[in-house]
């Protein structure tokens, strides 16, 4: 998918704009800031250089052929350049924030849920009864895997770095909660899983 972003100017058909209330700093944004990323790997791609992979804010107004979008929406997207005070971006990346979420809690969620959603749901038909590990499961993508998977009914496994990760995992539900710093984590996986 093209994702633009614009300061000036209006949305073509199917994208929407929004005004930027809220955004979300990536670690793929420092890797860029840090010049950690080849040209190769940005360019073509759905992201490129501009800073910012998600936002949340208002609908300012949307090309034709948008449905279920209007502005003065709440929403949350992803983006190009997020980190700035308007973007355009194609409607299919908009999905419209719940109430109860502040417009910072929501810029950080489209990333971390589509990456988990698309891994365990799309390419691994997730399902009641699987067993998922989930390593870094502290961090963003690691909870939301872990929602997404207790929601399935899928047990999980999960490993964190840190006694005090293990204890925030641990405070999510999750029974298995592993040291992802150890080498014995095989081990005990092997035997909670009865091999």
């Amino acid at each position: 998918l093209e994702v633009r972003e614009k300061i000036h100017g209006k949305p073509r058909p199917g994208e929407v704009e929004i005004e930027v209330c809220a955004s979300s700093l990536n670690f793929r944004d420092v890797m860029v800031a840090m010049g950690l990323l080849s040209d190769e790997a940005i360019s073509g791609g759905l992201f490129r250089r501009n800073f910012g992979l998600e936002c949340s804010g208002i609908v300012s107004s949307v090309g034709t052929g948008v449905k279920g979008l209007k502005k003065g929406d709440a929403v949350m997207a992803l983006t190009n350049g997020g980190i700035s005070g308007r973007v355009i971006t194609r409607a299919e990346l908009v999905h419209k924030k719940p109430p109860s979420l502040s417009f910072e809690d929501a810029a950080g969620i489209p990333l971390v849920y589509l990456t988990a959603h698309y891994a365990l749901n799309r390419l691994c038909g997730m399902k009641k009864g699987d067993t998922v590990l989930i390593h870094a499961a502290s961090g963003g993508v690691g909870i939301a895997a872990i929602q997404l998977a207790k929601a399935a009914g899928a047990s999980i496994i999960a490993t964190a770095g840190s006694e005090t990760k293990r204890k925030f995992v641990r405070s999510l539900g999750v029974r298995h909660v592993l040291d992802s710093r150890s080498l014995a984590f095989h081990d005990e996986i092997m035997e909670i899983t009865k091999g």
